[in-house]
């Protein structure tokens, strides 16, 4: 970078924003650096937000793109207005988030933490009691805490305005206006800062998508309640005696489809168009309680039916619970917004899912996925830093960025499998760091190791730990059906 960044803001104070902060106060090189947040506390996406009712306001606007709006900004700043829904309304801006009461995380902890923030020895009884004492999953609010450790740790929280929320992000005149709201005390405070460069850490995680089935809209208005999406699943306990439906055949179904099976009522359906996830195969859905089934091709909102792809349906059922995953969004950032709206559930114009490749000022952490979340963000998050702080190496030239996008879109079109990382570990994690280089001497910049093959050996080892987890439910539900029941 030709000119060195002195400001920098951070958007968001999730895993990825705490690495992002923690490289960039390292690096030593800038005079301000900021770190806004919207909600109320450090965390992200894994503060637990039960006490809010879960919900979309419009499913409509949601499967066309109309959701998550940029909100109008007051014409003069700073300025101060009452507090709106429209403004404020956690499910119009999507700013609840996606942790369901038992949810762990699903990476081995040795190869998910950072390099120099590992997790702690903390395990939930219920990761003991499904898997023993050595359990290698960590309960949600062990990993909210690990978050915020690492902001507390060196006084970092010093940096962070919590409460409040990045409306617009521009440039003009060479440098990045933010448009920001702080929301105290039933007002919302306007004012804009300026910064040389921004760190996007905002995740990906807080916008649903769901397919444009036919019929779905009409079903969903005909049956209030009965669609919901992953992000909006709390516990098993609220689906009691119901007939539910999980599609999708990811991660999220497997775990909520596993929440789900000591309450609905059996079976429970597995709608799943494609493939499951290779790594899993089909032992997520092996379960005497689990029907798989295909597709959902249409819903019917006259009779209630769902036709599914082979030509068979069901009836009568009360919920369907969607396992799709999200969309990017940004509607503080219009230019991003607007491309991500002609793309297919990516985000466009970025370099190795870290550059935006016309202005290199506007960087991405976090965005990605595929697997070694989260210490992949680690690698961007040094080399980020270091770009910034103008010591790192060159990047390619735009043309050669341009390229790697126009493959990339050639060979994974779309969705996760652009933004997924798998299988080309090695590479993705030695690139940023070649990128990064050493620290500048004299400095205490975060020093990134080389790519070790082992974490490649847990990774490709770790998802026996949940088949086998999922073989011992499947055995003990069977033996319960075989045993003798007991007479009134």
């Amino acid at each position: 970078m030709s000119n060195p960044a002195r400001r920098v803001a951070v958007i968001g104070a999730g895993p990825a924003g705490a690495i992002a902060t923690e490289a960039l106060v390292r690096e030593q090189a800038f005079e301000i650096i900021r770190v806004f947040e919207r909600q109320s506390a450090i965390g992200g996406t894994w503060i637990h937000t039960p006490q809010l009712p879960a919900g979309i306001p419009s499913l409509s606007d949601l499967i066309s793109g109309n959701a998550d709006l940029a909100v109008p900004i007051p014409e003069q700043l700073p300025a101060v207005t009452p507090v709106s829904e429209a403004v404020n309304g956690y499910q119009y801006r999507f700013s609840d988030s996606a942790i369901h009461e038992h949810l762990h995380s699903n990476i081995i902890p040795s190869i998910m933490s950072y390099t120099e923030e590992p997790f702690p020895d903390k395990l939930s009884d219920r990761a003991v009691a499904e898997y023993g004492p050595k359990a290698p999953y960590r309960h949600h609010t062990v990993i909210r805490d690990w978050i915020e450790t690492i902001f507390t740790r060196n006084g970092h929280e010093k940096l962070l305005e919590l409460n409040t929320t990045v409306e617009k992000a521009e440039k003009i005149n060479g440098e990045w206006t933010l448009t920001l709201r702080k929301a105290v005390n039933s007002r919302n405070y306007w004012w804009r800062e300026s910064f040389d460069a921004l760190v996007i850490a905002s995740g990906h995680y807080n916008v649903p998508w769901l397919p444009n089935i036919p019929g779905l809209l009409e079903y969903d208005a005909k049956f209030p309640g009965a669609i919901i999406h992953s992000k909006h699943f709390r516990t098993g306990e609220k689906f009691k005696g119901k007939k539910v439906v999980v599609l999708g055949g990811s991660v999220s179904s497997h775990e909520i489809i596993h929440e789900v099976l000591d309450f609905a009522e059996a079976p429970v359906y597995a709608s799943i168009r494609r493939e499951p996830l290779p790594a899993f195969g089909w032992a997520p859905f092996q379960h005497p309680k689990i029907s798989i089934k295909k597709g959902i091709t249409s819903f019917d909102a006259e009779t209630g039916r769902i036709l599914l792809s082979d030509g068979s349906y069901l009836d009568g059922i009360d919920h369907v619970i969607f396992g799709t995953g999200y969309t990017f969004s940004f509607p503080f950032l219009p230019i991003v917004q607007e491309r991500i709206r002609c793309a297919d559930r990516r985000l466009p114009n970025v370099f190795q899912h870290t550059w935006d490749i016309e202005d290199p000022t506007l960087t991405f952490v976090g965005m990605l996925g595929g697997g070694f979340t989260f210490r992949a963000y680690e690698w961007q998050a040094v080399a980020v830093a270091r770009f910034l702080a103008g010591r790192a190496k060159q990047l390619p030239s735009i043309p050669e960025q341009l390229e790697w996008e126009r493959k990339r879109v050639a060979e994974r079109k779309g969705g996760k499998d652009y933004y997924a990382i798998a299988p080309d570990y090695t590479e993705f994690f030695e690139f940023l760091r070649s990128i990064a280089g050493e620290p500048a001497p004299g400095t205490t910049g975060r020093k990134l190791p080389e790519f070790d093959p082992k974490w490649l050996d847990i990774w490709t080892a770790m998802p026996l730990v949940k088949i086998k987890h999922w073989e011992r439910k499947r055995k003990a539900a069977e033996e319960e059906e075989r045993a003798p029941k007991a007479k009134l």
